[in-house]
Parts: C-alpha cells; sequence; structure tokens
C-alpha cells in the first residue's frame, strides 16, 4: 500500500456526513438543516471538507467566504495558532495590502480591542500580519478565541469594519456559528494530522516505523531494478536488552534506544533508511550497493559503532547487537519477503551467539526441528483435544463485565504450553487455521449460550478469525451453522479481524464482512493502529468496535505521556458510530485517563485475567453490581507480565 494512502481525500459519503450532523451535534446552534440552500447548505459544505479530512487552510477559508457571503458589509481572518504566536489562515473582505515586510502594529487601538475581547490575555504582536490589515483602512470590531474542548486556545475569528458600527443579533449568531466550525475544523485537522504523523513516526525515537520503511523500500527495489544495482534490507536486535532495560528502568531504557537509534543513524550513510520496528528491534535499507560485500562492510561497521560505551546519566552502557540481511533481488522480489528473510537471517545470528551479522540463504530458510514438526503436532493436537479455551473479561468504565475475549491455547503433551504466536502461523501456513478456526467458533458459542442462559445480563463474546478463514466462501455459511448448532443470538458474537487482512483487499474485505453483518453479528477491528495509516478505509468497512492496541494504552501512565493519540482514535470511532476498546489495561492510571478520554470499554490483566470457564462462571456469578473501574482495578491490582498475548 503506498504511503499516499494514508491521507488519501476520498469523497465522504451523504450517508456519514449526515450522521455526523444530525447525530453528532455538528450543525451550528440556530442554522436549521431545513434552510435550503443558504446557511444549511453551507455547512453541510463545510462539515463534509472537515469529516473528508480536507487542508485546514482550505476549510477555513471556506468558513471565511461563507461569513463574508452572509455579511457582505464585513471583513474576516481567521488566525490559527503557530507556536507562541497567531498567524492567518484564511480571510475574505479585507482590502488587499502591500507586499514586503510586515508593517508595525498599531499598538494601542489593537491593544483596547484586545482588551474588550475575550483575547485579552495575548499581546497585540502575537497576532502575525494584523498590523497589515489595520494600516489598510479597517477596524477591528469583534475578536473570539477559537478554543478546543479543554478550553486550550487553538486560533482566533476577527472581524473587522470600513466603518465602526454595532453588531445585530443575527449577524452575532452567524459568527457564533461559524467560530463553532471553524474551531472544529482546527482541532478535527490537528489530531487527524498527530495520529497520521503517530503511525508514520515511531512514537520513541521519531525515525520512520516498518509500514513507512516497507514503502521505501519498494521505490528502492524500482530505482534498483532500473539502475542495476543492489539493494540490502537489515534486521538489527539489540542482544539481551531486556536485562539492560530491566536494570536501568522503562524511563532510562527508553533513552538508552533513543540513544542507540541515534548512533545507528549517525553510521549509516545518507542515503540510506532506518526504522524502528519496535521493541529493540530496528530495519535499514542498504541502496546503491555494488555487491553484497559492500552490505557486509556496512553491518561490521554498525556491529563495531553500537558496542562502543555509552553514557547514560552517570552509567557508562555497552550493548551488543546481531544483524541478518538480505539482498534485492537474490534473496526475494517483494518488500515483504526481504524483510522476513533479514528477521530469518536476524534469527540464526541469534542463535549462534549474537553480536555478529549473517546474511540470508537458504540453509538459514529451513525451519528448527519444531518448527518442522509443528504442522503434525497441529493435527494430533486436534484429534486428541488438547487445544482450550480461557476468557478474559472486557469492562465498562463503570464497572460492568459486558463481554469476554475468547483467547486459544495449546497445552503440548511433550513441548508444554506454545504460544499462539508460535504455533498460529505455521496453523494459517498450512491451511490448519480453518478447522481449529472452526472448533473456536463452535466452543465459543457453545460456552456463550451457557453463559448467557444462566446470566441475568447478555454477554456478548469475541471471537478473532484468521484471514485465511475469511478468505473462504463458505465462511459465513459456516459462521451461521454455529449459530445455529448451540443457539446463540447472533448478536451476541463479534468476530476480531486486523488491519493488515483489511487493506491487501479493502473492498474485497467490505463485502465479506458485510455478509457476516447480514447474519447480526458483530465486528471489531484488532489492534488497531498497529498496521497501516489509513482512516479512510474505516468508512468503507461494515464495523462495529475499534480495539486499540495495548501499545498506545501502555503509553498513557509514562511520566511524558501524551494521550491526543488515544484520544484522536477514540474521537474517531465517536464519529463513526463505533465502540471503542482499550485493550491491555495494566495500570490504575491507565484506567483514569482512559475514562478522561471517553473510551468505551476496557480490557486488561490489572482488571481481569485470563480464566478457566469455570472461573470465569464464577465471576459472573458473584458479578451482581457494577462498581467504578478505578475501584475494580484497585481490589484487583496485581503484578503483571510484560507482555499479554490476546492472540486467538
Amino acid at each position: 500500500m503506498d504511503i499516499a494512502d494514508v491521507t488519501a481525500r476520498d469523497p465522504v459519503g451523504p450517508v456519514l456526513v449526515d450522521h455526523a450532523v444530525t447525530r453528532a451535534g455538528l450543525f451550528p446552534a440556530g442554522w436549521s438543516a431545513g434552510e435550503p440552500p443558504g446557511k444549511a447548505a453551507r455547512a453541510h459544505e463545510i462539515l463534509s471538507a472537515i469529516i473528508s479530512h480536507q487542508a485546514v487552510p482550505s476549510t477555513l477559508q471556506m468558513v471565511a467566504d461563507t461569513f463574508v457571503s452572509l455579511c457582505p458589509s464585513k471583513g474576516v481572518a481567521i488566525f490559527v495558532l503557530s507556536g507562541p504566536r497567531f498567524q492567518i489562515e484564511a480571510e475574505a473582505g479585507l482590502p488587499r495590502r502591500p507586499s514586503g515586510g510586515l508593517l508595525p502594529v498599531p499598538v494601542a487601538p489593537l491593544a483596547t480591542a484586545l482588551a474588550a475581547s475575550p483575547l485579552r490575555e495575548f499581546a497585540a504582536a502575537d497576532f502575525i500580519s494584523l498590523g497589515q490589515i489595520l494600516n489598510s483602512g479597517v477596524t477591528l470590531s469583534l475578536a473570539l478565541p477559537l478554543a478546543s474542548g479543554s478550553g486550550e486556545p487553538r486560533g482566533a475569528f476577527t472581524v473587522f469594519d470600513r466603518q465602526q458600527c454595532a453588531l445585530d443579533e443575527t449577524a452575532r449568531e452567524t459568527i457564533q456559528s461559524l467560530c463553532d466550525l471553524a474551531r472544529l475544523a482546527i482541532e478535527h485537522g490537528q489530531l487527524y494530522e498527530q495520529v497520521v504523523r503517530g503511525w508514520q513516526v515511531d512514537w520513541l525515537t521519531g525515525l520512520p516505523n516498518r509500514p513507512m520503511l516497507a514503502e521505501r523500500l519498494r521505490r528502492g527495489m524500482v530505482t534498483a531494478q532500473h539502475q542495476g544495482e543492489l539493494l540490502a534490507v537489515c534486521s538489527i536486535g539489540l542482544d539481551h536488552f531486556q536485562q539492560v532495560n530491566d536494570g536501568l528502568g522503562h524511563e532510562l531504557g527508553d533513552a538508552f534506544l533513543k540513544m542507540i537509534s541515534e548512533r545507528l543513524n549517525l553510521s549509516i550513510r545518507e542515503r540510506d533508511t532506518l526504522a524502528r520496528q519496535g521493541g529493540d528491534e530496528f530495519l535499514i535499507v542498504l541502496r546503491d550497493l555494488k555487491n553484497a560485500s559492500d552490505a557486509v562492510h556496512i553491518c561490521d561497521r554498525l556491529l563495531h559503532d553500537v558496542r562502543q560505551p555509552f553514557l547514560l546519566e552517570g552509567h557508562s552502557l555497552t550493548i551488543n547487537a546481531s544483524i541478518g540481511f538480505g539482498i534485492f533481488p537474490g534473496h526475494g522480489d517483494t518488500a515483504e519477503l526481504l524483510l522476513r528473510h533479514a528477521d530469518t537471517a536476524l534469527q540464526a545470528a541469534k542463535r549462534a551467539g549474537g553480536s555478529r551479522a549473517k546474511m540470508y540463504s537458504s540453509a538459514l530458510g529451513q525451519k528448527s526441528q519444531r518448527a518442522a514438526e509443528m504442522a503434525g503436532a497441529l493435527l494430533d493436537a486436534l484429534a486428541q483435544s488438547q487445544f482450550r479455551m480461557v476468557y478474559q473479561p472486557v469492562f465498562t468504565t463503570e464497572g460492568e463485565i459486558v463481554a469476554f475475549e475468547a483467547l486459544l491455547r495449546w497445552h503440548h503433551p511433550a513441548w508444554g504450553p506454545v504460544s499462539p504466536p508460535e504455533f498460529i502461523p505455521t496453523a494459517e501456513k498450512s491451511g490448519l487455521i480453518v478447522p481449529i478456526g472452526d472448533w473456536v467458533i463452535d466452543e465459543v458459542c457453545r460456552q456463550g449460550l451457557e453463559w448467557n442462559a444462566a446470566h441475568l445480563c447478555p454477554i456478548k463474546m469475541f471471537a478473532n478469525v484468521s484471514g485465511v478463514q475469511l478468505e473462504r466462501p463458505d465462511f459465513s455459511a459456516k459462521i451461521a451453522s454455529a449459530l445455529d448448532r448451540s443457539g446463540l443470538a447472533p448478536d451476541r458474537l463479534e468476530l476480531e479481524i486486523t488491519e493488515s487482512w483489511v487493506i491487501s483487499d479493502l473492498r474485497g474485505a467490505a463485502g465479506k464482512l458485510q455478509q457476516l453483518r447480514n447474519l447480526g453479528i458483530g465486528v471489531a477491528l484488532d489492534d488497531f493502529g498497529t498496521g497501516y495509516a489509513a482512516f479512510d478505509y474505516l468508512q468503507e468497512l461494515p464495523l462495529d468496535t475499534l480495539k486499540i492496541d495495548r501499545s498506545f494504552v501502555q503509553r498513557l501512565d509514562r511520566p511524558d505521556a501524551n494521550p491526543s493519540t488515544v484520544r484522536a482514535m477514540t474521537i474517531l470511532g465517536r464519529q463513526l458510530g463505533l465502540t471503542t476498546v482499550a485493550e491491555g489495561v495494566e495500570s490504575e492510571e491507565q484506567v483514569r485517563r482512559l475514562g478522561e478520554i471517553g473510551c468505551d470499554l476496557m480490557q486488561g490483566f490489572l482488571l481481569g485475567r485470563p480464566l478457566e470457564p469455570e472461573a470465569t462462571r464464577e465471576l459472573l456469578r458473584s458479578h451482581k453490581r457494577p462498581a467504578p473501574l478505578l475501584h475494580v482495578a484497585a481490589k484487583r491490582a496485581l503484578p503483571v507480565a510484560s507482555t499479554e498475548c490476546l492472540i486467538g
């Protein structure tokens, strides 16, 4: 998928706009929807521009033009706060001003006007270009702040007259309505840009993330093919970083990762691309290589530079790294294959003791003995009933259990517990995920009916499904049969899908999901935020729920936590009429912040760990009266693991 898709401005359907206008309360006060074709039509156009993520200056210009069309004797300038000062983003009805340097602001009259307005806390010099406007022969008749929902200044709406005259009530109502639209445009645009940037760039290091690197890799492959040169993809893992992180603590551990990323960036050439994959792993695309030995020399230099001591707040720290790399075109002709082969080589370097670089080869592509036996073991697991389900509760902010997420577990007789991340890829590749998934759906429906029959309040069951299952033409029919066999009401079942499957075929995904929705079941987008940063596709999908990935939730209790990304996700979900669920809640501070943000539902180890069916039944029996989530969290607080596996 091209990075350009992230900010694609597809036309917003009238249904979505009408939903925003009528149900989200976005229609300006006093502007009746029954007023064709004037105010209401203009407000509808502006709201369409906002919801379709049109550029903020363009939308504000629509607001300014609308004002002058409704109040032709006035002029208007809309300022947006940029750093410490206000800059003009849109204007209409004002005299033409001479180009060149900025004229001095006439402080006395402007200070008087500002003092009499809600913008009294700002100085005249804070408004860039305002001096030029006032020197053009107009007077400032009204200045209103454009503030966020929390009261923070975002901009200013300023009205001008050639001759000082009072504003009548109709003009004031018009101005207030347009101020509401301008404020909404600014805040929505800023939130959108924050989230888009947050998903293209790693939050900690400021480096590109994996999706952005993959796009640059694709472009580099095209260039390399045309020029007859080689290209390398390197996967870098820090050796034993978890031990260092545990000793330093997460705050210093993050600072250490930033220092490592900065050193890696200095060690590569200007034409190369460094990205953070996540955790303690980085990716590098090496361009313009004449032969494979060039990549070997660069990797050796990287290993040397990383192992040099770091000085962090009085600590002298050393760490080693391992590197796996593959060469285009010899080791793969797609970005995904090259990245996968680089990771295979990295794992081989780590198994060999670390602190070394390994190039991919077909020999490294051979699976370990356990991995080679995995498909057969999965067949035995199905035949011998080695799989079981556990269930993690999902809470409202008032502490009421409204759902459970069903999670698949496997205990091998010789290997012991086998984690889903280890066996699910083999199950998908071999096709065994289909019979395994059929068993999961049957078990979830059976268990759901049993609990719903015994429990006073209806309980919804979330179940993860694989893209391999969804691609089968008989999948929806299988779901319908499972519901019929169990007797579970369709609205008690909700299937979780992944962003990666959706992005691979948006139109096809929408059609398949609609078939499921036609059965009456719900559809949830799982781990939202970990895939490609394309918001527009959400409008195309028949969804009910957004499940915010735990990686975003975990950042909420950091000392420098910025909740803007989670807030933007929640606002986005609300605008589209979707329920939001925060995954991986592990601290009371996260609960508090999520409550302030307005997230609908929460789940995580702090609130409730995955339980065996009998323990789940007992929880439902004892869970009679809802309690505020902070109270629930305080009662259930336990030491939690650093990771929470929610793969079903």
